[in-house]
């Protein structure tokens, strides 16, 4: 016990007069050899962002059942499914069946992976059952949803937040499927981004989400003394197109999706979900990357991140993994790739890789979403493959309530599992974690590593008030650079407070 005393002690975070990354550097290597040191530590480490969050999946099961309850929504015992009332014998009261302790368990199962490794299911397949059982006691609720999310991010010591939500295409989707050929993929995009219904369900998105974020912040007490953690993070929204729909309701939600991005500064991007391995994914996928390839020659400013590659061996035939990264770079100009799992297994994957490094394609990296749905561990992920090339990085959460972590689960795991990662290697994780988010605005590094500042604020030193007025006009003219700002502070306090 004596020998771990001093990191304890460290861990306590007493004030010290300038920050020492390189003890920062030895806490975290004393940190490694004992889970909840390690977790301490990487509790209060600065994270830049998660931009791979989705907002369904990040709401852990308590809370849904919580919500239900209290909205007298039903429940199926057999499944698990939520239901909206009048409510009956087969499909009884929330707040009556979850009352019993053993059903209230068995309904966090039915809702998460926890225990799926007892069950019949595989992680693969219990994750994407969850949603459709789940997700109608979440309605109603988006407010208590983004409390629940910023919260949790603002209690992990980050500054910004990526959300991905589906507000919206419900109602694209119901618009192609009454008007049967508008939204066929050999029809010119202009005529979707024109389309009167559309711009409708714009101005109506728009609206729902004024709404939802003023119940945000009622609840989490924004603006006052008493302003919950989550009130600190920066908030933008993905417009997340659910591609397993037939494909004239894809392209609806696709062009939804470039719609809302260019209409409202809160979205700053587009994505598309749902399982890359459905048949029906697989069938159109061409066709999904060639419609958002289009839509992005009419609005180049719209900026695309996409789930692509995200598959584990075995899953589909090899066939259906030779090219689904490549075509997400080169035909829909993706900035982003989200989980990115078989690369290895890409034709020409080398050539795809150092490509990736040179336009600076970020990879959305999720440990233990991988780990639970494809069963990709350790060095079986490609992780490392991708810092081999110098493609940048970042971790980020998934599915978190599903998985039932957290993101600093994410940073904890990866310096378990990978030891040669340094702790500058963290702190250039945690930087692309904003640098690549597509938040508004020029950035304030110019190289991640290094932390090194753009012209505009050289010689500035790092959790000071900036000297020069160049630099004041910088940070107060481009948000990212002064959210990178935020996060160097957060870094030079932490190394003078860890060590």
């Amino acid at each position: 016990m004596r020998r771990l005393a001093p990191l304890l002690l460290a861990l306590t975070l007493c004030p010290l007069a300038h920050a020492d990354e390189a003890g920062a550097a030895r806490a975290l290597e004393q940190a490694r050899s004992n889970p909840w040191l390690l977790r301490q530590f990487m509790a209060t480490f600065p994270k830049g962002g998660d931009l791979h969050n989705h907002l369904d999946g990040s709401i852990y099961a308590e809370n849904i059942i919580g919500w239900a309850s209290a909205d007298g929504k039903c429940v199926d015992p057999a499944s698990g499914q939520i239901s909206f009332p009048p409510c009956d014998t087969a499909r009884p009261l929330m707040k009556d069946y979850a009352a019993d302790s053993a059903r209230y368990s068995q309904l966090v199962d039915a809702y998460s992976v926890r225990n799926y490794e007892r069950g019949s299911k595989s992680g693969h397949d219990q994750t994407f059952v969850t949603f459709g059982r789940f997700i109608p006691g979440t309605l109603g609720r988006e407010g208590d949803m983004l409390r629940e999310a910023t919260n949790r991010r603002g209690a992990e010591n980050t500054v910004y937040l990526e959300l991905l939500q589906s507000w919206g295409m419900d109602k694209a989707r119901a618009i192609a499927a009454a008007e049967a050929g508008a939204f066929r993929a050999d029809r010119p995009t202009s005529d979707w981004a024109h389309h009167p219904a559309l711009q409708r369900i714009v101005a109506d998105t728009r609206a729902e989400l004024d709404r939802i974020e003023k119940r945000w912040r009622e609840l989490a007490h924004c603006n006052q003394a008493n302003a919950e953690p989550g009130c600190g993070v920066a908030l933008r929204y993905l417009a997340q197109v659910i591609r397993t729909f037939p494909p004239e309701q894809v392209n609806a939600q696709i062009a939804l999706a470039f719609l809302l991005v260019k209409a409202d500064p809160r979205y700053v991007g587009l994505n598309l979900v749902a399982p890359e391995d459905d048949p029906g994914t697989l069938r159109h996928y061409k066709e999904q990357m060639s419609v958002i390839g289009r839509l992005s020659k009419l609005y180049p400013e719209v900026k695309v991140t996409l789930h692509a590659g995200e598959f584990g061996f075995g899953l589909v035939p090899p066939e259906d993994f030779k090219d689904h990264i490549r075509q997400a770079l080169d035909v829909a100009g993706a900035r982003r790739i989200g989980h990115g799992e078989a690369i290895g297994l890409e034709t020409g994957a080398f050539d795809t890789l150092r490509e990736m490094a040179k336009r600076g394609v970020m990879v959305e990296i999720n440990l233990t979403s991988n780990a639970i749905v494809h069963d990709l561990k350790g060095d079986q992920h490609p992780f490392l493959l991708y810092r081999q090339f110098g493609v940048p990085t970042a971790l980020s959460a998934d599915d978190e309530g599903v998985f039932r972590i957290d993101l600093t689960n994410e940073y904890q795991r990866a310096a378990a599992t990978y030891p040669k990662l340094s702790y500058r290697d963290f702190k250039q994780l945690s930087r692309n974690a904003l640098h690549y988010g597509f938040v508004e605005g020029q950035a304030l590094l110019a190289d991640t590593g290094s932390g090194r500042f753009v012209a505009s604020c050289t010689g500035e030193r790092t959790g000071a008030e900036p000297k020069t007025a160049r630099c004041r006009d910088f940070l107060s003219t481009h948000t990212k650079a002064r959210l990178q700002w935020d996060l160097e502070a957060r870094f030079a306090r932490f190394e003078s407070q860890v060590h």
